[in-house]
């Protein structure tokens, strides 16, 4: 008798589990990113490139995708529970060999048609033997506080939204800005050292004149000196955190920065 109400409590709980995960709609995805928290193929382990993770974003109609180097695009929609992905265009960033072809692995899983299922904040993602298991990204990888973190510079960007070009800062330059409680700024240009006052003006932030230090800066110290600096000299700027990222934009040009 144990043994049958054993195996009708497994039963029942097979079934609401599978009644929860359902094929995906768009207006169920649009709005919302996801990050990758398994990838299995043929159930055994696929490691990804370490220190990096899958990232998908949703728009209506638009699909991004990361896979710890360049930014991928495409427009989107559901077929009959398949996601098909169109366009596949990709950002430019310098990247070792293992995390290009990760970007170019990815690419290809996503234009195969897999399958999508949405289980509350879980989304799968299932092609032939391959599946990737994602969760939404305000779960996994809540946004940080302006204030606190040391924000190091990662990427500069030219043009505004969807035609902005994004570039990796040269190797060995560190630039970086810290916002503190007291609304006063250090900075590092990548090449001088200061700081400033800040406040939250709305939606933007507005930056008072920065005092640096003086020395002499060249090559790609300058280039990154010259980039922050248009940013902080903009007076108001746009921010925009999502998890460990912060985007400064101040008309064409923008600022990507990391938390650490």
């Amino acid at each position: 008798m144990q043994k049958v109400a054993l195996l009708l409590a497994l039963a029942t709980a097979l079934t609401s589990a599978l009644a929860g995960c359902s094929p995906a709609s768009s207006a169920a995805l649009d709005g919302r990113d996801f990050l990758s928290v398994a990838v299995t193929e043929a159930g055994v382990n696929k490691p990804l490139v370490p220190g990096t993770q899958i990232r998908l974003s949703f728009t209506p109609g638009n699909l991004g995708a990361q896979a710890g180097c360049n930014t991928i695009g495409g427009t989107y929609r559901l077929d009959g529970g398949q996601l098909v992905f169109e366009g596949g265009g990709m950002t430019e960033m310098g990247c070792d060999p293992e995390r290009h072809a990760q970007d170019d692995w990815l690419v290809a899983f996503l234009s195969s048609r897999p399958t999508v299922q949405l289980a509350g904040d879980n989304l799968t993602l299932t092609s032939g033997a391959t599946v990737i298991r994602l969760l939404d990204r305000r779960v996994a990888d809540p946004d940080r506080p302006l204030v606190g973190p040391t924000w190091v510079l990662v990427a500069l960007i030219s043009g505004a939204g969807a035609d902005g070009a994004v570039s990796s800062i040269p190797e060995g330059v560190v630039a970086s800005l810290r916002f503190l409680e007291d609304s006063t700024l250090e900075v590092q240009t990548g090449c001088n050292q200061g700081g400033g006052r800040w406040a939250l003006e709305g939606s933007t932030i507005r930056f008072e004149p920065i005092a640096l230090t003086k020395r002499a800066c060249v090559d790609d110290t300058a280039k990154v000196e010259t980039a922050v600096m248009t940013v902080l000299g903009a007076g108001n700027v746009q921010p925009t955190i999502r998890a460990s990222t912060l985007v400064l934009q101040a008309g064409g040009s923008g600022l990507q920065f990391e938390a650490r």
